[in-house]
């Protein structure tokens, strides 16, 4: 089977695939294009339509109700094509067993350069969820003890949902880093043991070489040639440097690959006694690219502050997870802080004079019980809103795509739940922000 045929053949099976997932959706699903033509529908439209799939490909509202009904519907098609956003309305639809409410969203799709080609409509029956409603608000006091328990299960949910997005990405990410560390590590021992050999080895020729030189001081002409050639004399000079130079690289490499392994510590599940600024300094490693200075945007500053901490009982690899978080985070904001200044300079002829993006590490005890880790740093900063409402499941200030809301959700249960500590965030505009870490030395939990 051809190439093309197979490209073929998965195209079908996947547009099947949809087709079969949205038959069994108990909500009226279609797709129009740009000209308002249906070019899909499910099997709940065509049970209310009374149309087939087959019988409404080409057709448009205007084959299917009065004109005056379909001008508002094309209208609304044309809105959502044209302002990108989705458009959401509850309605009342007669059918033979009587009055339904139905609740209906339209929203816009876009092909990979990001142009809206069609409308897709969903509209779902919410009519026993109503007549449920009716009949809870006959009883005030069990309408007000029932949502109660709707929004407790619902915050659990969100939670447990967030819990195990946010540890599943951990668990990828450890897993990677883990098994990276462990194939480089292999071969980087190799090379840092031979070495050492590889430099004792080149010392006992260079010295064997000055032995000839002073007991053979004129070599016959094709020697003496051949070291001309060679620039033994830079030869013997550079050498050692060259080995030296190999040594030093190779222990960094091992370094490392060390703070890899002490990132992701997948093999501490359970509390250990750790060192706070290895956890911190192998999250920065992991980080690094993102620090560097890129095209537009300076590079970004880390300046450490440590204390003198004594070991930590913690889960390491979540209290990792807390400072990937944060300072993700930090990054974040102090990233949007330069393109908000470049383009504010633009557009004024401001002169440059702030602080270069700088994030700030502190650590430091309390007390013999507890001790703080302070990351802060000099973005935009957040107004006391956001600042109110940064710890809730799902809420971020990123555009869509570009965050869950569920980091620092995680890093507060983290920290509050797991640890017993405390999690608090202290920030103004244009004053930067910095998030106060705080546990116990020896956690009860």
């Amino acid at each position: 089977m051809t190439s093309r045929k197979h490209s073929e053949q998965a195209l079908r099976e996947s547009q099947k695939q949809l087709q079969d997932i949205i038959d069994n959706s108990t909500a009226v699903i279609y797709v129009k294009d740009t000209e308002g033509k249906y070019t899909l529908i499910n099997s709940r439209f065509e049970t209310l339509s009374n149309i087939t799939r087959e019988q409404i490909k080409g057709k448009t509202d205007y084959n299917l109700i009065d004109k005056e009904a379909a001008d508002i519907v094309r209208a609304n098609d044309q809105e959502v094509l044209k302002a990108g956003s989705e458009i959401s309305w509850e309605e009342n639809i007669v059918h033979k067993d009587g009055l339904h409410t139905y609740v209906s969203l339209k929203f816009p799709l876009y092909d990979s350069a990001g142009f809206a080609y069609a409308v897709c409509g969903i509209s779902t029956d919410i009519t026993e969820r109503k007549l449920a409603e009716e009949a809870m608000q006959k009883s005030e006091s069990q309408l007000r003890e029932k949502t109660n328990q709707l929004e407790q299960t619902l915050q659990k949910l969100q939670r447990t949902q967030g819990q195990l997005i946010q540890t599943e990405k951990m668990s990828s990410l450890g897993q990677l880093v883990a098994g990276v560390a462990h194939e480089v590590n292999n071969p980087v021992n190799f090379i840092y043991g031979n070495l050492v050999h590889a430099n004792q080895y080149a010392q006992d020729l260079l010295n064997l070489l000055q032995l000839y030189a002073k007991h053979y001081p004129h070599p016959v002409p094709e020697i003496q040639e051949e070291i001309e050639i060679i620039d033994l004399e830079f030869l013997m000079e550079d050498l050692p440097k060259m080995l030296s130079s190999m040594k030093m690289g190779a222990d960094r490499i091992r370094q490392i690959v060390l703070s890899l392994r002490n990132f992701s510590r997948l093999d501490e599940a359970e509390m250990k006694i750790v060192d706070i600024h290895e956890g911190l300094d192998s999250t920065l490693l992991i980080l690094q690219n993102r620090l560097k200075e890129k095209a537009g945007h300076p590079a970004i500053q880390v300046i450490k502050e440590y204390g003198n901490l004594p070991s930590i009982d913690c889960y390491a690899g979540q209290m990792n997870q807390v400072f990937m978080n944060i300072l993700n985070n930090a990054i974040d904001a102090v990233e949007a802080s330069v393109v908000c200044f470049q383009s504010s300079s633009k557009e004024q002829r401001t002169t440059d004079n702030r602080q270069p993006p700088t994030i700030w590490i502190q650590t430091e005890v309390l007390n013999a019980e507890r001790v703080v880790i302070k990351i802060k740093d000099n973005g935009l900063g957040m107004t006391e809103d956001v600042k109110n409402r940064l710890f809730d499941p799902f809420f971020t200030t990123k555009p869509v795509g570009q965050g869950t809301g569920l980091g620092l959700s995680i890093s507060y249960q983290i920290v509050i739940e797991k640890h017993g500590g405390v999690l608090k965030c202290f920030s103004e505009l244009e004053q930067g922000t910095e998030f106060w870490i705080e546990i116990p030395v020896r956690c009860s939990h």
